[in-house]
């Protein structure tokens, strides 16, 4: 696959908003995997605001990412908080560069592995909801071209999560929608620490079981979730293999 099919795909696949096993945590999981599939970014993450004006992680293509976009929300510093708060693309090309910008988010960022961030809003209707995070293990600035490619997917992944309800889009079920879409990441959270719990394994291999066997069965990983936490479903299934 050439890379206008591979974005052509990209955009299909965040737009795909009917299928049966599609969920808001998907459209964004798909988000940050395309990203660093059709740039030279390295990891990706994605921070919603909550109800309380807090940003919280919602989707990463790494466990690094996680622990970076935690750190940004802790401190109120970094480049997930100066967009979600300006509305405008941040760019930090050499980190090496930004410690009189962020002086205690860039060493905890190199420290985890990084040494260049991005990073663009998720806004829609004039709102800000959350932001999406970009890093690279070297110094890494993005070329004009993805910078409008990124932008792109951005808005056609925060249209998608915030209309992906049938039901028409009015001004304050923007707020009430992305409220819903942390409290499925919560949920899945819960279930994915049962299921590291039960396996002995990490809650990131359990969250990658629990999807797995949500595809197989045709389901809504969100939906497999909530079975687990509501004990309709023990997590011994999740972990069986299909047959």
């Amino acid at each position: 696959m050439n890379r206008e099919q591979e974005i052509t795909e990209a955009f299909f696949s965040l737009t795909d908003t009917v299928a049966d096993d599609v969920d808001p945590l998907t459209l964004l999981r798909r988000l940050v995997e395309h990203c660093v599939r059709l740039t030279g970014m390295d990891a990706a993450g994605v921070m919603l605001v909550n109800a309380r004006g807090h940003l919280r992680s919602v989707a990463v293509t790494e466990d690094r990412v996680e622990l970076t976009e935690m750190f940004q929300a802790q401190i109120s510093e970094g480049p997930c908080v100066d967009s979600y708060a300006t509305g405008r693309p941040v760019h930090a090309d050499d980190l090496t560069d930004a410690e009189d910008r962020w002086p205690t988010f860039t060493p905890l960022a190199r420290a985890a592995g990084f040494a260049a961030a991005h990073s663009y809003p998720l806004h829609l209707r004039g709102q800000n909801i959350g932001a999406l995070n970009l890093l690279a293990r070297t110094p890494t600035p993005i070329p004009p071209g993805d910078r409008h490619l990124l932008q792109d997917l951005v808005h056609t992944a925060t249209t998608s999560v915030l209309t992906w309800s049938p039901d028409p889009l009015r001004p304050y079920d923007i707020v009430t929608r992305t409220q819903a879409v942390l409290s499925a990441k919560a949920v899945l959270d819960i279930a994915s620490g049962m299921i590291a719990a039960t396996a002995h394994i990490t809650p990131s291999q359990a969250a990658d079981r629990l999807r797995t066997y949500a595809a197989a069965h045709s389901q809504r990983s969100v939906d497999i979730a909530e079975d687990l936490v509501r004990r309709r479903l023990a997590p011994e299934a999740v972990l069986t293999p299909a047959t």
